[in-house]
C-alpha cells in the first residue's frame, strides 16, 4: 500500500484560515489608535537585538570616478558585528558647500550586492545598468550610502560552509539558535547606516531617504518602521504578502519577523510608515507580484494615510517593467519630499 502524500502547505493554509491576523486594518478604528496597537504587536516579535555601541567609522579605501567619489567604509553596529558600505559623493560637491540630501540605498538579492547597486560590477550587462540605483542617485546630486547585507560582497566571508544552500536560510538557521533574527540584525545595520550618513558634513541630516528593490524594498519597509528619522522612502518589488509567500513556499527566511501573520501582513506593515512620505513601485511584468495582493496593499496603505490626514504623502507608481525600481519615478518623488 503506498504511503499517503501529506502536504505541509495544508498545515500553513489551515493555520492561517483558523487563526487569521488579529490586527488587520479594516477602517473601524481611528488610524492612529490602530497604528499604536499594531506597532506594539510588531515590536513584540523582535528577537534578541544586540546593544548598539558608539559609532566608529573606518575608511578602508577610496576611488575617484568621473562623476563621484566612492569610499568604502567599515563601521561598528553593535557589540557583536560590524558593517561595510559604499559612500558615494557627487564630484561637484566641494568642501564648504551647503550640505545635500542623503539617500540610503538597500540592495536586494543582486549578484554582487552593494557592488551591483553602485555600478562597481556587472555593468557589462545592459540589464544591470538601470538597476544601479545608488549610481543613479549620486549622479542626480544626492550623497548616497549603500550598505552590504549579510551574505553579499563585503560580508560574505562565511559562504564557504554554506556551499550550494540558500545563503539567507542558512544564516537564519544559525542565528535562531541564539534567539537572533537576521532581519533584526539588518534593521539595526540600517539604523547604523543612517547614523553614518547623517554624520557626514556633506549631508543635511534632516533630509535622508531610503530606497530599495526586492529584498532592498522589503528592508526599506522594515527599516522605516523602526527608524523614524527617515524623511521619505521608496520601496519597490516588495508588494506581495507573507500569506501568499507562505502558501507558495517562496520566501527566504530573512524577510519577516517570526509570527507576523498572527497580527497582520504587508499592507499593515507598510501602513505603519505613515505619515512618512512613501512611494510604492510595482512592475506590470513582475512575476513575484500577485495583482490582487498588490491592489490590497495600495488600498489599505492609502486608507491609513488618508485616515491620518496625509494622503499627499503616499504615492503608488506602476511601471511597465519587471522586478525593478525605476529611478525616473523615484527621483521626482524624492525631490518633492526631501
Amino acid at each position: 500500500m503506498p504511503h499517503p502524500s501529506e502536504s505541509f502547505l495544508d498545515v500553513v493554509s489551515r493555520q492561517g484560515d483558523l487563526h487569521p491576523p488579529k490586527l488587520v486594518w479594516d477602517g473601524s478604528r481611528p488610524a492612529g489608535e490602530w497604528q499604536r496597537d499594531f506597532r506594539a504587536a510588531v515590536e513584540s516579535l523582535r528577537g534578541i537585538v544586540p546593544p548598539r555601541v558608539e559609532l566608529e567609522i573606518e575608511v578602508v579605501e577610496e576611488w575617484q570616478e568621473s562623476d563621484h567619489r566612492r569610499i568604502l567604509l567599515r563601521y561598528r553596529v553593535n557589540e557583536i558585528s560590524t558593517a561595510v558600505a559604499y559612500l558615494l559623493v557627487p564630484a561637484d560637491l566641494r568642501e564648504g558647500d551647503a550640505p545635500r540630501p542623503g539617500v540610503i540605498v538597500l540592495h536586494g538579492h543582486a549578484k554582487y550586492g552593494m557592488d551591483s547597486v553602485c555600478g562597481v560590477r556587472g555593468m557589462d550587462d545592459p540589464a544591470n545598468v538601470c538597476r544601479a540605483y545608488a549610481l543613479q542617485a549620486v549622479r542626480a546630486g544626492y550623497v548616497v550610502l549603500a550598505p552590504a547585507w549579510w551574505g553579499w560582497a563585503g560580508r560574505d566571508g562565511h559562504l564557504g560552509p554554506v556551499g550550494g544552500r540558500d545563503r539567507c536560510n542558512v544564516i537564519q538557521m544559525a542565528s535562531g539558535m541564539y534567539g537572533l533574527n537576521v532581519l533584526d540584525l539588518h534593521i539595526e545595520d540600517g539604523r547604523a547606516a543612517f547614523d553614518v550618513l547623517s554624520a557626514r558634513p556633506e549631508v543635511e541630516s534632516g533630509r535622508i531617504a531610503c530606497i530599495g528593490n526586492s529584498y532592498g524594498g522589503r528592508t526599506t519597509m522594515w527599516l522605516a518602521v523602526f527608524e523614524p528619522r527617515l524623511r521619505a522612502c521608496v520601496s519597490s518589488g516588495a508588494m506581495n504578502t507573507f500569506r501568499e509567500r507562505s502558501l507558495k513556499l517562496s520566501s527566504c527566511a530573512i524577510q519577516y519577523l517570526p509570527g507576523i501573520l498572527q497580527y497582520g501582513d504587508v499592507p499593515e506593515i507598510y501602513s505603519l510608515l505613515a505619515p512618512c512620505p512613501l512611494q510604492l513601485q510595482s512592475g506590470e511584468c513582475d512575476p513575484l507580484i500577485t495583482p490582487a495582493d498588490r491592489d490590497t496593499i495600495v488600498s489599505v496603505v492609502g486608507a491609513v494615510y488618508d485616515g491620518l490626514g496625509v494622503s499627499e504623502n503616499f504615492d503608488y507608481a506602476q511601471h511597465p517593467a519587471d522586478h525593478m525600481l525605476v529611478w525616473e519615478l523615484a527621483e521626482p518623488f524624492l525631490r518633492r519630499m526631501l
